[in-house]
């Protein structure tokens, strides 16, 4: 069975993703599609729009995907590279031959060119990341900068280029497939028949309407309430105002010098005002997004996993008739869960706090099981 995996957070599922699991398909002979799926927080720090179940279900019901399986938060709410080798080394596991992705240049040439120079082992690499740190960057804006002085053939500055990037670098066993990135960019806020997530969003949030998304997504917008971080404010503003100093240094993605700052960001009246104070160039949004799911999670340093290249169970989220053959294939040789134990405990922690603002008294892991689509 020629498997073809995806790595997406599907937030939404919309048109250009369509387009991409269907060309990728084609192109690469697949008899199933797999997704390798964000939970309910995504890798920038944002809270998913639609919780994992229904975006997992909005997928397989489009046609264009056979399989969800899910990225653990504790792997999914990271910094690019290991988001990227955590969701490289489930696609493995399951035996896929190819990964495929968006990306601006289109070329996976240039990609595995760019991640076989062994950019970061350079002295100029490493010269110039010191001093970019030591000017104030982040070290995300760093390495980039430092990246770009030695190998300015490669736009590490591109968020899907990032992800493609550290995927060539993760990758072991399978090969690579890229998927030139149609239409709008990844922040691009106007109207098309191809969206940006993004822009889906704020759409939606601004008019009401609903554009550039399959049906299966349409219906979900329909039925539900999407999320946003807004509507987390009161209870992550509480836990800002509370939380000792010193308990904040112990969270995911804070220091002693981020923690005073988060503190005085809880005095805001808005989340988005919040994010506006505290963010400089040293801690981008993303960062002080990433150290606010800490917050509202209690997430521990000593929480984060030691390993990113063994996530240690798979989880399917939703499949049809395909997904269903291909986990039978697998099955006796990776630790599958379908069924809530100690090994979803953090998850259960992350879609309680999730599901603060929904008032889904439904949304509760261990009542949760893999969603079978019937194929269409």
């Amino acid at each position: 069975m020629q498997k073809t995996a995806i790595i997406a957070e599907y937030n939404p599922f919309h048109n250009g993703h369509y387009y991409q699991a269907q060309t990728a398909r084609q192109e690469t002979g697949a008899d199933i599609m797999i997704a390798i799926m964000s939970a309910q927080f995504t890798q920038r720090g944002e809270p998913a729009s639609f919780d994992k179940w229904k975006r997992a279900k909005a997928a397989v019901e489009s046609g264009a995907i056979d399989l969800v399986i899910e990225l653990p938060t504790q792997y999914g709410v990271q910094r690019a590279d290991r988001f990227a080798t955590a969701a490289v080394s489930i696609a493995e596991q399951l035996g896929c031959q190819t990964l495929s992705f968006g990306s601006e240049s289109g070329d996976v040439d240039a990609i595995l060119h760019a991640a076989r120079a062994d950019v970061e082992e350079m002295p100029i690499y490493k010269k110039e990341l010191r001093q970019a740190l030591q000017a104030g960057h982040s070290s995300a804006q760093a390495s980039s900068h430092a990246f770009q002085t030695v190998y300015p053939t490669f736009d590490l500055t591109r968020p899907n280029n990032i992800l493609a990037y550290h995927y060539a670098k993760a990758a072991k066993t399978i090969q690579l497939h890229t998927v030139k990135r149609l239409g709008a960019d990844y922040h691009d806020p106007s109207l098309a028949d191809v969206m940006s997530a993004t822009g889906i969003r704020a759409h939606y949030l601004d008019s009401g309407e609903v554009r550039a998304v399959p049906k299966a997504t349409e219906a979900m917008f329909r039925t539900q309430s999407m999320t946003h971080w807004e509507l987390y404010w009161p209870v992550l503003q509480y836990k800002l105002r509370t939380l000792p100093l010193t308990t904040l240094t112990e969270l995911v993605g804070i220091d002693a010098s981020l923690a005073p700052r988060l503190i005085r960001a809880g005095l805001e009246t808005s989340f988005d005002q919040a994010l506006t104070a505290v963010s400089t160039r040293r801690y981008t949004r993303t960062a002080i997004q990433r150290a606010f799911v800490s917050v509202l999670l209690h997430w521990l340093k000593e929480e984060v996993p030691t390993l990113f290249d063994d996530v240690p169970y798979v989880r399917p989220l939703a499949f049809n008739e395909i997904g269903r053959l291909a986990l039978r294939d697998v099955k006796q040789d990776l630790p599958i869960v379908s069924k809530f134990d100690a090994r979803l405990d953090f998850e259960a922690r992350v879609t309680e706090a999730y599901r603060l603002p929904l008032q889904n008294d439904e949304l509760i892991e261990h009542r949760q099981r893999p969603q079978f689509i019937f194929s269409k």
